[in-house]
């Protein structure tokens, strides 16, 4: 595996970004008023006028369901967000800008002099008195108690809006948030800055493949919040809220201060994250996979990436000494996988013996034959090397794990004994009506269905004949007639001894056997038995039973110790790939099937048709054969990381993706796969700062904007702002905190201020030939915004062929 950056993956869908959608009448209620006048005709005001009023509708005090198409960060996750400008996706393009904030305003303006009258506020833990732990708690009150109380709401300020501007009932309810006016000045955006925070995002050919926000086909509006999450982490809560009616509140909050009173807002959506500081929490999807892959303190030297023990070098470097030999070997051993554990022989001396779990650094023997009676104990797969005097105990273990399962499975065990006896008692009925018919009869007709005999036991199974006996017995007239001891009904016990037949093992054997092995009319009564006991199993399929071994072949239950047995095959912080060895899932599979098969010929009707056997994967589809781990807090802050894998070029199928005890991930692929992209959780679009290559400093990754070579969006090549980062980057553009206050990231846009942000970047971007001389809109500011998913690609090293089969293991 070579070494290479993290970059954004290719994108398979196109979006374009229009600065805003603004009607040409917002919401509210009008007059028209019509007069007439008669040129040069004094009409001394008696023509009559009309006067009509009509209202354009829309959201207000409430969203309807289906509005809020999306949001980042996701709700209720914990991640690395800290860089991260939350933002909310609608459904309607043309919300944002169906109000106004000075519902007195109604006239057609000026686009500038319309800023969209809703704004994405971000509140830490504690900023917020009526909901401190950040937790979504609001306040819910009538819109005439809000707008039109009955006494003045003192110490706060509360939207204006005209009673003839309010299209719903004044006993509608709606949610609200009381914010201190210190904490409303500082994260709350300017009144020239929310035109920037605001955009319409239209989606042509959206990738199907997407997860979280899904980039579905259409136009949508999106509201970004102007601040970065607290650097130390913690609980956050985003609430999209109403500006209408808070010219007051946004004049308040622009003043010099003091900012005593409290602003009460409409809550129209909200949704709670939390972010992992940045000192603990690491920095992000980027570093934390190059961690995973790249050793820093090596220079940048990739890891071993496979499931296995570090081998230790030789002391200073050379191999010398009479043990070299056993050096190598054990050399080998660890690089394929095995792990060293003391064992006690059955003399009860204390040794070692190398075990392996079913995950492994290297492909593997084949297992050997199973013997005619099956494996009845775990001693009939341990492997023995003559040469070093020591067991392989894998496929031993691996069996008994299988039984224990089995037997720790109460539900199980007795569904696989009923199973059994069924499948006995058939068995036996089929194996002696072939015994007693004549050698010269339709064995298959002897072995088909006797429908007098299904007809009767129908006619029980319903009762009617318990019926007919009761009735026949309630007519009876007259003594019981003694029998006669001649009687041909006098004792039917007494018949005679049966010929005698073979015991029912050897007839199952013989026909569960390959019927080549026959011949003649022999041959084809016991391809009739076959087929007839076939037919007569498959009646008695148990689903559960195949369900529950095939999530066994999955390894589900199997205790963790056993799939990795040392933890220094998997540290912290660690991404591992293996094999998975098939004669493990074997052995597995036949410890389970060992429960409650004592005899012969249970265990050949098992294998013949247990229900489970079609569960075993065949040679074109052998079930899992690799799969990968990461241990690491990478699984809990990317908890819907997304994994791809490829040989050549068709995808690999994952079996089996389970987030295991604390961090660790288990990856089972149906293939060996070639190659495996780790991406960013993809939930859609997202805004906020970027990693700068050399030192991880968050700044803007600038993308084109159509003015030179590059098309409209793609990521500029070593183009960056700032694009000499120094210690702060982007957070060099942060409005300024009021001393004794805690720190908020808010950025400075201030649109008309060439040294704040959007100047700045307007600014660079010059520079880099992208923008005119016009200002910087609000498209392609979020453009620059823009964090598209990151994915690595991870080459995986080359597949060695399978050893051929031999004694034992390697």
């Amino acid at each position: 595996m070579s070494r290479g950056e993290t970059q954004p993956p290719t994108p398979r869908f196109k979006v374009h970004l229009t600065d805003d959608y603004v009607p040409r009448v917002p919401a509210g209620q009008f007059r028209i008023e019509a007069a007439q006048t008669i040129s040069g005709i004094p009409d001394g005001g008696q023509l009559p006028g009309a006067a009509r009023i009509f209202e354009v509708r829309a959201p207000q005090f409430q969203l309807a369901p289906g509005i809020v198409h999306a949001v980042n960060p996701p709700p209720e996750t914990e991640g690395c967000h800290g860089r991260v400008l939350a933002h909310v996706t609608l459904a309607a393009r043309i919300l944002p800008w169906q109000r106004t904030i000075d519902p007195g305003e109604l006239d057609t303006g000026p686009i500038e002099a319309r800023p969209p009258w809703l704004a994405l506020l971000v509140f830490a833990a504690g900023e917020l008195p009526d909901d401190p732990n950040a937790a979504g708690i609001t306040d819910t009150m009538a819109i005439s108690d809000l707008l039109w109380p009955a006494e003045p709401a003192l110490g706060e300020i509360r939207p204006t809006i005209p009673r003839s501007q309010v299209a719903e009932e004044p006993t509608t309810e709606c949610r609200t948030l009381r914010v201190p006016g210190a904490v409303f000045a500082a994260v709350c955006p300017r009144e020239d800055e929310l035109r920037h925070l605001a955009h319409v995002r239209s989606v042509r050919d959206p990738d199907s493949d997407s997860l979280g926000e899904e980039l579905t086909k259409g136009d949508f509006s999106v509201v970004i919040s102007g601040r970065l999450p607290n650097r130390e982490g913690g609980r956050h809560i985003a609430h999209l809220v109403s500006l209408e009616g808070c010219c007051k509140a946004l004049a308040y909050a622009a003043s010099a201060g003091p900012h005593e009173q409290d602003v009460r807002l409409v809550s129209l959506h909200h949704w709670c994250f939390d972010v992992l500081p940045e000192g603990e929490g690491g920095a992000g999807f980027v570093q934390r996979v190059h961690d995973l892959l790249f050793d820093d303190a090596a220079e940048g030297a990739a890891r071993d990436l496979l499931l296995r023990i570090p081998v230790p070098g030789p002391a200073g470097g050379v191999d010398t000494g009479p043990d070299d030999e056993a050096r190598q070997r054990a050399t080998d051993r660890l690089t394929q996988g095995w792990v060293p554990l003391p064992y006690q022989v059955d003399s009860g001396e204390e040794t070692y013996a190398w075990y392996r779990g079913p995950f492994t650094a290297a492909p593997t023997h084949q297992l050997p034959l199973m013997p005619e009676g099956g494996w009845t104990t775990a001693g009939g797969l341990l492997a023995y090397d003559p040469d070093w005097a020591v067991f392989d105990t894998g496929w031993a273990v691996a069996w008994t794990v299988g039984r224990a399962l089995a037997l720790a499975d109460d539900d199980f065990a007795a569904r696989l004994g009923n199973w059994r006896d069924r499948a006995r008692f058939r068995a036996a009925q089929l194996a002696q009506r072939l015994a007693a018919a004549p050698p010269e009869s339709d064995a298959a007709a002897c072995l088909g269905p006797r429908p007098h005999a299904r007809a009767l036991r129908e006619r029980v199974e319903d009762g009617t004949l318990e019926r007919l006996i009761r009735e026949l017995s309630e007519v009876r007239t007259g003594p019981e007639r003694p029998r006669s001891a001649g009687s041909a009904t006098a004792d039917l016990t007494q018949t005679g001894a049966p010929p005698r037949q073979a015991p029912l093992h050897r007839v199952l054997a013989e026909a569960l056997a390959d019927p080549g092995t026959a011949s003649g009319p022999h041959a084809q009564r016991l391809t009739a038995l076959r087929a007839a006991l076939r037919e007569a199993l498959a009646e008695d399929g148990e689903t559960p039973l195949a369900d529950w071994f095939a999530r066994l072949r999955l390894l589900h239950g199997v205790p963790f110790a056993y799939l990795v047995p040392s933890e220094t095959m998997l540290p912290p912080e660690s991404l591992r790939f293996f094999h998975v060895d098939p004669g493990w899932l074997t052995a597995l599979q036949a410890g389970a099937e060992s429960v409650g098969a004592p005899g012969e010929a249970d265990r050949a009707l098992a294998a013949f048709a247990g229900p489970w056997r079609s569960q075993i994967p065949a040679a074109d589809d052998p079930g899992p054969c690799a799969g990968m781990l990461i241990r690491s807090a990478l699984t809990r802050e990317c908890p819907e990381l997304s994994i791809q894998a490829w040989q050549g070029e068709e995808a690999v199928g994952l079996l089996r993706r389970e987030l295991l005890a604390g961090d660790i991930l288990l990856v089972l692929f149906d293939r060996v796969p070639d190659a495996v992209a780790l991406s960013e959780p993809p939930e859609g679009l997202s805004f906020g700062a970027d990693p700068h290559p050399v030192d991880g400093t968050p700044v803007l990754n600038l993308r084109s904007l159509g003015g030179g070579d590059d098309p409209p969006g793609e990521t500029l090549v070593g183009a960056y702002f700032p694009q000499e980062p120094g210690e702060d980057g982007v957070l060099a553009y942060l409005r300024p905190n009021p001393e004794g206050q805690r720190e908020r990231r808010v950025l400075a846009l201030r649109p008309a201020d060439p040294d704040a942000l959007i100047g700045a970047l307007a600014t660079r971007l010059r520079e880099a030939g992208e923008l005119s001389d016009g200002p910087l809109a609000p498209a392609p500011f979020g453009l620059q915004l823009l964090n598209a998913p990151y994915r690595q690609m991870i080459l995986t090293p080359p597949r060695t062929p399978t050893p051929r089969p031999g004694a034992g293991h390697e």
